[in-house]
């Protein structure tokens, strides 16, 4: 390793952490030059994702409360009011056999984040603070029979299923918490792929909004992820 390369890799290490420098630099075949051309090109690819999950995250949560709204019908919001399908106990036994309250998370979440942001906040300012995360949870197991069927079901098209639905925007939301994270979105282990969660979110996105996403990809769309792929070559090979 020449003297350049050296120096070059202690300021990464300094910057990144040995970890996370490890990472690139094992992409990179120990080239220290090559591992920050690609942690910039990461930069750039997690850039692209979170412009496809953005659009699609707004589409969700609004989909999701104008069905919430229509369906629920009580003194208070759905996000307060003490008998919604998100706030009332309900009771499932995990897969470890203990009984638990799926809807604690949500409670606390909402109350949480009353408290943050004050008296003053009404339930649009909580709803547009809410993150993807707790509206993934709207379509798990634990929420098919109170929330599911009768509610959530309603804001996408007849015969969508609930376990597929489920499986894309939880992969989307922790391809997306990884890239607000500067997590690396390349060589993953975990069988995630931003490709498909890029892909996944236009679809959904669509889905939901289909004249809006016109005006936005167009009548052919491509994700932002698979453009910027397609326009700025890896600086070595990576698998997405």
């Amino acid at each position: 390793m020449s003297a350049d390369d050296a120096s070059l890799k202690s300021s990464m290490v300094s910057w990144l952490s040995s970890a996370r420098y490890s990472t690139y630099e094992s992409a990179a075949m120990g080239d220290a030059e090559v591992a920050l051309a690609l942690y910039q090109w990461n930069v750039g690819l997690a850039q692209a994702l979170l412009r496809d999950v953005s659009f699609f995250e707004v589409a969700l949560r609004n989909a999701y409360d104008r069905v919430l709204s229509a369906e629920f019908e009580a003194d208070e919001h759905w996000l307060i009011d003490s008998t919604s399908p998100i706030r009332r106990p309900i009771m499932r036994r995990n897969r470890r056999g203990n009984v638990a309250d799926v809807n604690d998370f949500y409670r606390r979440t909402v109350d949480h984040l009353r408290r943050r942001m004050g008296t003053g906040c009404t339930t649009n300012d909580l709803i547009a603070n809410l993150t993807l995360g707790f509206w993934t949870h709207m379509t798990d197991r634990a929420h098919e029979r109170d929330l599911w069927i009768p509610i959530i079901s309603k804001a996408w098209p007849a015969g969508t299923s609930r376990v597929v639905l489920n499986g894309e925007i939880t992969a989307i939301n922790s391809a997306r918490n990884r890239a607000a994270h500067q997590e690396h979105l390349f060589n993953m282990t975990t069988g995630l792929s931003v490709l498909k969660a890029g892909e996944d979110a236009v679809r959904l996105f669509s889905t939901l909004q289909p004249e809006v996403s016109e005006r936005v990809y167009g009548p052919d769309p491509v994700s932002s992820v698979e453009h910027y792929v397609q326009t700025n070559e890896a600086p070595c090979v990576v698998v997405l």
